[in-house]
Protein backbone atom coordinates (compact mmCIF):
# COMPACT_ATOMS: atom_id res chain seq x y z
CA UNK A 1 0.00 0.00 0.00
CA UNK A 2 0.99 3.67 -0.52
CA UNK A 3 0.40 7.16 0.56
CA UNK A 4 -3.46 7.73 -0.66
CA UNK A 5 -4.83 4.80 -0.63
CA UNK A 6 -8.06 3.86 0.59
CA UNK A 7 -8.67 1.08 2.98
CA UNK A 8 -11.88 -0.05 3.08
CA UNK A 9 -12.96 -1.59 6.50
CA UNK A 10 -16.32 -3.83 7.05
CA UNK A 11 -17.90 -3.21 10.21
CA UNK A 12 -21.28 -5.07 10.46
CA UNK A 13 -24.10 -3.71 8.25
CA UNK A 14 -21.70 -0.46 7.44
CA UNK A 15 -17.86 0.05 6.83
CA UNK A 16 -15.26 2.98 6.56
CA UNK A 17 -13.07 4.80 4.37
CA UNK A 18 -9.35 5.73 5.20
CA UNK A 19 -6.54 7.08 3.35
CA UNK A 20 -3.30 5.94 4.17
CA UNK A 21 -1.11 9.25 5.27
CA UNK A 22 2.10 7.95 6.52
CA UNK A 23 5.13 4.85 6.64
CA UNK A 24 4.11 1.74 8.07
CA UNK A 25 5.81 1.36 11.60
CA UNK A 26 6.80 -1.70 14.32
CA UNK A 27 5.34 -1.86 17.43
CA UNK A 28 6.53 -4.82 18.93
CA UNK A 29 4.55 -4.62 22.13
CA UNK A 30 1.23 -4.95 20.17
CA UNK A 31 2.21 -8.34 18.13
CA UNK A 32 0.29 -10.56 20.92
CA UNK A 33 -2.91 -8.15 19.40
CA UNK A 34 -1.57 -9.01 16.03
CA UNK A 35 -1.16 -5.04 15.15
CA UNK A 36 2.04 -4.37 15.66
CA UNK A 37 2.14 -3.36 11.42
CA UNK A 38 0.50 0.23 11.53
CA UNK A 39 0.21 2.71 9.55
CA UNK A 40 -1.02 6.69 9.81
CA UNK A 41 -4.49 7.27 8.06
CA UNK A 42 -7.02 9.71 8.06
CA UNK A 43 -10.62 8.58 7.90
CA UNK A 44 -12.86 9.87 5.57
CA UNK A 45 -16.57 10.89 5.97
CA UNK A 46 -15.89 12.37 9.08
CA UNK A 47 -15.07 9.29 10.54
CA UNK A 48 -18.65 8.66 10.39
CA UNK A 49 -19.48 5.05 8.61
CA UNK A 50 -21.07 4.24 5.39
CA UNK A 51 -24.30 2.28 4.80
CA UNK A 52 -22.90 -0.95 3.27
CA UNK A 53 -26.32 -0.12 0.87
CA UNK A 54 -24.43 2.56 -0.67
CA UNK A 55 -21.70 0.27 -2.82
CA UNK A 56 -22.21 -1.43 -5.92
CA UNK A 57 -22.19 -5.43 -6.11
CA UNK A 58 -18.66 -5.72 -6.39
CA UNK A 59 -17.69 -3.90 -4.05
CA UNK A 60 -20.12 -5.30 -1.27
CA UNK A 61 -19.25 -8.99 -2.51
CA UNK A 62 -15.47 -8.18 -1.86
CA UNK A 63 -15.66 -7.07 1.58
CA UNK A 64 -17.01 -10.11 2.20
CA UNK A 65 -13.93 -12.15 1.80
CA UNK A 66 -12.53 -13.65 4.30
CA UNK A 67 -9.00 -13.17 5.39
CA UNK A 68 -7.02 -10.53 6.83
CA UNK A 69 -7.26 -8.01 3.66
CA UNK A 70 -8.52 -8.12 -0.11
CA UNK A 71 -7.34 -6.46 -3.11
CA UNK A 72 -10.12 -3.80 -4.04
CA UNK A 73 -7.87 -1.68 -6.55
CA UNK A 74 -10.28 -2.15 -9.08
CA UNK A 75 -12.88 -0.70 -7.23
CA UNK A 76 -11.53 2.41 -6.54
CA UNK A 77 -14.24 4.45 -8.61
CA UNK A 78 -16.89 2.78 -6.53
CA UNK A 79 -15.23 3.58 -3.21
CA UNK A 80 -15.16 7.14 -4.37
CA UNK A 81 -18.46 6.91 -5.48
CA UNK A 82 -19.67 5.79 -1.84
CA UNK A 83 -18.20 8.89 -0.56
CA UNK A 84 -19.52 11.37 -2.33
CA UNK A 85 -23.19 10.02 -1.99
CA UNK A 86 -21.99 9.85 1.55
CA UNK A 87 -21.39 13.72 1.41
CA UNK A 88 -24.23 14.37 -0.71
CA UNK A 89 -27.16 12.47 1.94
CA UNK A 90 -28.11 11.55 -1.24
CA UNK A 91 -29.46 7.26 -0.73
CA UNK A 92 -28.96 5.61 -3.45
CA UNK A 93 -31.63 2.99 -5.20
CA UNK A 94 -30.89 1.05 -8.47
CA UNK A 95 -34.08 2.93 -9.77
CA UNK A 96 -31.69 6.73 -9.53
CA UNK A 97 -28.92 4.97 -10.83
CA UNK A 98 -30.83 3.46 -13.71
CA UNK A 99 -32.28 7.25 -13.84
CA UNK A 100 -28.82 8.45 -13.89
CA UNK A 101 -27.64 6.12 -16.44
CA UNK A 102 -30.36 6.82 -18.75
CA UNK A 103 -30.29 10.40 -18.71
CA UNK A 104 -26.43 10.70 -19.64
CA UNK A 105 -27.27 8.03 -22.57
CA UNK A 106 -29.68 10.47 -23.80
CA UNK A 107 -27.58 13.60 -23.20
CA UNK A 108 -24.99 12.23 -25.28
CA UNK A 109 -27.28 11.07 -28.37
CA UNK A 110 -28.56 14.04 -28.35
CA UNK A 111 -25.69 15.72 -28.89
CA UNK A 112 -23.67 13.45 -30.98
CA UNK A 113 -26.60 11.45 -32.85
CA UNK A 114 -28.82 11.85 -35.84
CA UNK A 115 -31.03 14.81 -34.19
CA UNK A 116 -30.44 18.00 -35.95
CA UNK A 117 -31.10 21.25 -34.74
CA UNK A 118 -34.59 21.34 -36.06
CA UNK A 119 -35.26 18.04 -34.60
CA UNK A 120 -34.29 19.38 -30.84
CA UNK A 121 -36.26 22.02 -31.61
CA UNK A 122 -39.44 19.36 -32.20
CA UNK A 123 -38.12 17.50 -28.75
CA UNK A 124 -38.34 20.61 -26.70
CA UNK A 125 -42.11 21.13 -28.24
CA UNK A 126 -42.56 17.70 -27.01
CA UNK A 127 -41.05 18.15 -23.69
CA UNK A 128 -43.12 21.32 -22.94
CA UNK A 129 -46.26 19.11 -23.90
CA UNK A 130 -45.40 16.38 -21.51
CA UNK A 131 -44.77 19.43 -18.14
CA UNK A 132 -48.29 20.58 -19.50
CA UNK A 133 -48.95 22.81 -21.83
CA UNK A 134 -51.99 23.56 -23.57
CA UNK A 135 -50.25 24.33 -26.65
CA UNK A 136 -46.89 23.86 -27.64
CA UNK A 137 -45.49 25.01 -31.48
CA UNK A 138 -41.87 25.15 -33.34
CA UNK A 139 -41.95 28.79 -35.10
CA UNK A 140 -40.80 28.55 -38.84
CA UNK A 141 -37.41 30.31 -39.60
CA UNK A 142 -38.98 32.64 -41.57
CA UNK A 143 -41.41 33.76 -38.68
CA UNK A 144 -38.85 33.85 -35.60
CA UNK A 145 -38.82 37.13 -34.17
CA UNK A 146 -36.48 35.18 -31.23
CA UNK A 147 -38.61 32.19 -29.94
CA UNK A 148 -37.50 28.71 -31.36
CA UNK A 149 -40.91 27.44 -29.77
CA UNK A 150 -43.87 28.99 -28.22
CA UNK A 151 -45.90 27.00 -25.57
CA UNK A 152 -48.90 27.98 -23.16
CA UNK A 153 -50.18 26.84 -19.62
CA UNK A 154 -53.11 27.09 -18.44
CA UNK A 155 -52.33 27.91 -14.40
CA UNK A 156 -55.08 26.79 -12.03
CA UNK A 157 -57.87 26.49 -14.87
CA UNK A 158 -58.20 30.26 -15.66
CA UNK A 159 -54.76 31.79 -16.16
CA UNK A 160 -53.09 31.54 -19.51
CA UNK A 161 -49.31 31.55 -19.27
CA UNK A 162 -47.18 31.87 -22.56
CA UNK A 163 -43.87 30.51 -22.33
CA UNK A 164 -41.53 31.40 -25.24
CA UNK A 165 -38.00 29.24 -25.65
CA UNK A 166 -34.81 28.71 -27.45
CA UNK A 167 -33.70 25.52 -28.22
CA UNK A 168 -30.19 25.35 -28.90
CA UNK A 169 -28.75 21.76 -29.69
CA UNK A 170 -24.92 22.56 -28.69
CA UNK A 171 -22.42 20.88 -27.46
CA UNK A 172 -20.81 21.50 -23.98
CA UNK A 173 -18.11 24.25 -25.66
CA UNK A 174 -18.30 26.69 -26.02
CA UNK A 175 -21.05 27.62 -23.63
CA UNK A 176 -24.65 29.84 -24.47
CA UNK A 177 -23.35 33.26 -24.78
CA UNK A 178 -25.40 36.27 -24.30
CA UNK A 179 -26.34 36.78 -28.15
CA UNK A 180 -28.81 33.92 -27.18
CA UNK A 181 -30.18 35.81 -24.60
CA UNK A 182 -30.97 38.54 -26.59
CA UNK A 183 -32.84 36.95 -29.21
CA UNK A 184 -35.30 35.54 -26.70
CA UNK A 185 -35.93 38.70 -25.14
CA UNK A 186 -36.48 39.85 -28.41
CA UNK A 187 -39.00 36.91 -28.71
CA UNK A 188 -40.40 37.65 -25.36
CA UNK A 189 -41.23 40.92 -26.20
CA UNK A 190 -42.76 40.11 -29.66
CA UNK A 191 -44.82 37.20 -28.00
CA UNK A 192 -46.12 39.59 -24.87
CA UNK A 193 -44.66 36.00 -23.13
CA UNK A 194 -44.82 35.79 -19.58
CA UNK A 195 -41.45 33.69 -19.06
CA UNK A 196 -38.44 33.20 -21.03
CA UNK A 197 -36.71 29.79 -21.41
CA UNK A 198 -33.45 28.81 -22.68
CA UNK A 199 -33.24 24.81 -23.27
CA UNK A 200 -29.95 23.39 -24.12
CA UNK A 201 -27.89 20.52 -24.73
CA UNK A 202 -25.04 22.64 -23.87
CA UNK A 203 -23.71 24.71 -21.25
CA UNK A 204 -24.91 28.18 -20.53
CA UNK A 205 -22.21 31.56 -20.06
CA UNK A 206 -22.05 33.50 -16.40
CA UNK A 207 -22.55 36.51 -18.83
CA UNK A 208 -25.76 34.78 -20.20
CA UNK A 209 -26.87 34.61 -17.02
CA UNK A 210 -25.64 37.69 -15.73
CA UNK A 211 -28.17 39.50 -18.84
CA UNK A 212 -31.10 37.37 -17.95
CA UNK A 213 -30.72 38.43 -14.23
CA UNK A 214 -30.40 41.84 -15.64
CA UNK A 215 -33.54 41.70 -17.54
CA UNK A 216 -35.78 40.54 -15.08
CA UNK A 217 -34.43 43.46 -12.93
CA UNK A 218 -35.40 45.59 -15.59
CA UNK A 219 -38.74 44.18 -17.04
CA UNK A 220 -39.55 41.31 -14.10
CA UNK A 221 -39.77 38.34 -16.52
CA UNK A 222 -38.06 35.64 -15.57
CA UNK A 223 -35.56 34.02 -18.14
CA UNK A 224 -35.34 29.76 -16.82
CA UNK A 225 -32.62 28.01 -18.15
CA UNK A 226 -31.92 24.21 -18.34
CA UNK A 227 -29.02 23.06 -19.88
CA UNK A 228 -27.01 19.41 -20.61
Amino acid sequence: MNDGDFVVVPYGSDFYVAKITGPATFVADKQSEDTAYRRDVDWLNDKNPIPRSYAKSALISRMKTYGTCASATDLVEEVQDCLDLAKSGRKPTFRKDLEDRLVQATLAEIRTGRLDPYGFEHLVKAVLLKLGASESRVIARNKDEGADVVATFLVAGAFQQTVVVQAKKFQADPPIGVDVVEQLISGIEAESADLGMIMTSGTISNEAINRAQVYFDDKGKRIERIDG
